[in-house]
């Protein structure tokens, strides 16, 4: 289609449809000034909230003026500090003072207030004067020596003592103001000597004062107001020392000097060592020495030496010269005759093994150890010195090891209750109870053949009412009729066998002894055969003591003729002053007492012990039992393990038949009774303790 057709065509309408792409407004160019204008009001925004969001923070400050460093957003109108809740760092300064380093917290209130305080620096102090290494005290601490500048004194009156050899010291009193300031103080000390005129004889010896040399004789030096070591030296003569004073700023002339000639040295050594030596009677030591002695006199020295001979020399000496003296000495012998036995014992002297047997010993006259011994004896060591006028005999006899042992055990022993107990070492055998053709032989009394091995002791008495109330203060013996039992130093009866165990255990724990009985709940359970501690006599011990004869036969009773009834009042039984309340009693017998005398009445038996028959019975430890037994002897008898009842021995002021008198006579019985007592005993040691 030409553009001459389009002119040509016809105008028709059309439907309006709007444009769906978006309008497009096109703005013109912003402004300078709105751009400032914008800026400002952003700033004052910012402003305004930091203001309305920040809070007044005032620091009070020593010293003022100090100046503040706040790390982080801050901003503050003179003293005043508007800061955002928060931590911040703050660092404090002013010349003279330490920096100070704090952290502030900002917190919620709108007011806050801080104080803060600088430490103020040292100070410093130049010490100057004309002297040189002056020593310095401050509040009694040494400083360095000065002239020189001090640092790092503390603000504050300090005491300053400043001292020099030779010069007075100085105190003052110096005022430090501190704040790192340098304060000056000019130092004079005072001389503190005055000259002295020194002369010798002879001339020309060496001065040294307080150690330094400083001239020869005769010369002029200083000496200390405080005192100065003198000391002259001259050769061939003795050093003279000698502390002098002078008052500073005078002169003065010490009086001649008269040095004495040196001494000699004598050196001294003896054959053997260990000799007194004597120069002109004056003790010097022992030998070897070394001394000083005055030269060109004639002097004496004498030697002495337990079993030597005296010896004297004469000795000159020349000034600062050495003399030797080497002297051997001559023993001084004598001679003992030594006899000992065995024969064939071995003999040493001072440690040294000699031939063995008897024989004469020649020894210097000195005191000697002399040890005589042999296997299977007791070793024997004397002190002898020989005297050499005169010769002696000296005789030694050891002891076996047995003796020995035994002879250190005493034969009595007293307790701490006054009872005496007596050693025995039986070591032998002997029958117990009775042959069956005796007269008076009860059934329980069958023969059983024992041996006793241990040592025991065995209490010479029975014991008192008094030594048993030590124990048990309450205790009564009661009466019989009227009859006191209960005096002080009649036995102890009214007792069952439990209490006189209890009694022993008592003792042996007040004397340090191990406990022989076990005790539970207040009861006897059983034995402690390794204790040596008290306790009651076993059968077989009593039994022993009563009827045994020092030749080893059997006694029956305990009287000489050995018949029944005795005629002579030889122990307490049952007599005919107590007829009236007994229900048997000899005829024709008077003891005098109705009931039981004190311990100790009668004569004792061959073996010193007193009322083995007779006054009361006695408890001993065994359970009663009747034992069969045939071969062999039972060694140290001890009874049954248990039992309900316990053996009674000996006879009683309440008996007097044949069976009841007869040593073997024995019974049972488990409560106590007015005629039964006990006496101690104890072993030796224990088991396994031999010589």
């Amino acid at each position: 289609m030409t553009d001459e057709d389009h002119k040509n065509k016809p105008i028709t309408s059309v439907e309006f449809s709007p444009i769906e792409a978006g309008l497009v407004q096109k703005s013109g160019p912003i402004s300078l000034g709105m751009k400032i204008l914008t800026g400002l009001m952003t700033v004052a925004i910012i402003i305004m909230v930091y203001l309305y969001s920040a809070k007044a923070v005032i620091f009070n400050i020593d010293p003022m003026g100090a100046n503040i460093e706040i790390k982080g957003l801050s901003f503050h109108i003179g003293d005043n500090y508007l800061l955002l809740k928060g931590d911040y760092p703050v660092t404090a300064t002013y010349p003279g003072y330490y920096p100070l380093n704090y952290s502030l917290t900002v917190s919620d209130e709108d007011n806050q207030e801080v104080a803060l305080e600088l430490s103020p620096l040292p100070g410093n102090l130049e010490v100057t004067s004309e002297l040189s290494a002056i020593n310095i005290t401050m509040d009694r601490e040494t400083l360095a020596t000065v002239p020189g500048l001090l640092t790092g004194i503390n603000r504050g009156l300090h005491r300053f003592t400043f001292s020099k050899r030779r010069y007075f010291p100085l105190t003052k009193e110096v005022d430090i103001r501190g704040l790192d300031i340098t304060q000056q103080i000019d130092l004079v000390l005072q001389p503190a000597w005055g000259q002295m005129l020194f002369t010798s004889k002879p001339m020309g010896a060496a001065v040294s004062i307080d150690g330094e040399i400083v001239g020869k004789t005769p010369m002029t030096t200083e000496v200390l107001e405080t005192g100065s070591e003198l000391t002259l030296d001259y050769p061939g003569h003795k050093t003279f020392t000698k502390a002098v004073t002078l008052k500073a700023g005078t002169t003065a002339e010490h009086p001649l000097i008269v040095l004495d000639i040196s001494d000699g040295t004598l050196k001294i050594a003896t054959v053997p060592e260990g000799a007194t030596v004597i120069l002109d009677k004056v003790f010097l030591g022992l030998s070897p020495l070394t001394v000083e002695i005055p030269p060109f006199n004639k002097q004496t020295l004498d030697f002495f030496l337990d079993g030597y001979l005296k010896a004297s020399r004469t000795v000159t000496v020349e000034p600062e010269k050495t003399s030797v003296i080497d002297l051997k000495l001559k023993p001084n012998i004598g001679s003992i005759s030594v006899r000992v036995s065995p024969d064939n014992a071995k003999i040493t002297v001072n440690g040294r093994s000699l031939k063995a047997g008897s024989q004469i010993l020649s020894l210097p006259a000195k005191p000697h150890s002399l040890e005589v011994s042999i296997t299977g004896y007791e070793t024997q060591t004397i002190q002898i010195t020989p005297r050499p006028d005169q010769q002696q005999d000296i005789n030694i006899k050891l002891r076996t090891l047995q003796q020995a042992y035994w002879s250190s055990r005493p034969p009595v022993i007293k307790n701490s209750v006054g009872s005496d107990l007596r050693l025995f070492q039986p070591d032998q055998s002997f029958t117990l109870g009775a042959p069956r053709r005796q007269p008076g032989r009860r059934a329980n009394e069958v023969e059983r053949l024992v041996r006793l091995e241990r040592p025991f002791y065995l209490g010479s008495k029975e014991i008192s009412n008094a030594q048993f109330r030590r124990w048990k203060e309450e205790h009564s013996s009661g009466a019989v009729r009227g009859m006191s039992l209960d005096m002080q130093n009649q036995p102890a009866v009214k007792l069952d066998w439990e209490e006189a165990a209890l009694f022993c255990n008592w003792l042996s724990k007040k004397e340090g002894l191990p406990n022989f009985y076990q005790i539970q709940d207040g009861e006897v359970i059983g034995f402690d055969w390794q204790s040596h501690g008290y306790r009651l006599p076993t059968e077989a011990e009593w039994a022993w003591a009563a009827k045994i004869s020092n030749e080893g036969t059997t006694i029956v009773f305990p009287w000489e003729n050995g018949l029944y009834p005795p005629t002579d009042a030889v122990a307490n039984y049952a007599d005919k002053s107590a007829l009236s309340f007994l229900p048997f009693t000899i005829a024709n017998y008077n003891d005098s007492y109705a009931v039981s005398a004190n311990i100790g009445s009668f004569s004792p038996n061959i073996k010193s012990l007193y009322n083995m028959s007779g006054n009361v019975a006695e408890w001993v430890n065994d359970y009663y039992e009747v034992r069969l037994h045939r071969g062999e002897a039972i060694v140290d008898p001890r009874g049954a393990e248990s039992g309900n009842r316990h053996v009674i021995r000996g006879a009683s002021w309440a008996l007097g038949s044949r069976t009841d008198l007869r040593l073997s006579f024995r019974e049972a019985g488990s409560g106590g009774r007015v005629d039964v007592g006990f006496r101690l005993a104890r072993y030796v040691d224990k088991p396994g303790v031999t010589p």
